[in-house]
């Protein structure tokens, strides 16, 4: 599954970077919350009306031995032109000094999470070029 398949369509599999992402933090015996939207067990009415801000929650709160994160979970490389342009916002909502937001991309394939801060995130997407999907939404693929 991928952007050309439709939204319902993609709800029929299940969510391969949510499922990697919690067995890594299992596995390193970290502690995770669930904060996002979980579209397979809680699906939203009308999701799309809701501001960006609230479409775009992350995903999870997680505490290691040394830290706290606010992560955003990725299924695959590639990430919305629309997420990019509200990224500074996103931010200074959910980031702080003491739990940074954190991107995770968990990619078939790979073994672990590849993890990346926003500043880094904002980097690859200026390294890459815009493509679009069949629903007209543009995204770029990242070098991750």
């Amino acid at each position: 599954m991928n952007g050309n398949n439709t939204y319902a369509e993609r709800q029929t599999v299940v969510n391969f970077g949510e499922e990697m992402f919690e067995k890594y933090c299992r596995e390193k015996q970290y502690v995770l919350h669930r904060v996002g939207f979980d579209e397979k067990a809680g699906n939203v009415p009308n999701f799309f009306k809701l501001n960006p801000m609230i479409r775009n929650l992350p995903d999870y709160i997680v505490n290691t031995p040394t830290a706290t994160f606010v992560v955003n979970v990725k299924g695959t490389n590639c990430i919305k032109k629309e997420e990019m342009t509200i990224l500074t916002e996103l931010i200074a909502c959910y980031s702080s000094k003491d739990a940074q937001l954190l991107y995770a991309f968990c990619l078939k394939g790979n073994e672990l999470p590849i993890l990346v801060y926003p500043e880094k995130l904002i980097y690859l997407y200026q390294q890459s070029k815009d493509e679009q999907w069949n629903d007209g939404k543009v995204y770029r693929r990242l070098n991750v």
